[in-house]
């Protein structure tokens, strides 16, 4: 994606709005997404030979922004878009 949308373009991602940290108290989302996550997206990471990083459960934003620098871009911005399942984030060039 990084060479994809060039020095002046920009990516928006979706992703589900989960905690930025784990707590047994959660929210119905996010036990829906934790029981999604370990049960089926991680076992096919691991299982679909590409090049999974297999990170675990869920998808926080330091994740996020870590594997979005990783990539090149310099910036991950969290949109205030308030929607119950879904988090927005634009990564930067």
């Amino acid at each position: 994606m990084r060479r994809l949308v060039g020095e002046n373009g920009t990516v928006l991602i979706a992703d589900e709005r989960v905690g930025d940290r784990f707590t047994a108290a959660g929210n119905d989302v996010e036990w829906m997404m934790y029981g999604w996550s370990v049960l089926h997206c991680l076992p096919v990471g691991m299982a679909d030979g590409g090049e999974s990083h297999c990170g675990g459960t869920v998808m926080r934003t330091d994740i996020l922004r870590h594997y979005a620098q990783a990539a090149g871009f310099r910036d991950v911005e969290v949109l205030p878009i308030d929607y119950f399942f879904f988090r927005f984030y634009r990564l930067y060039p």
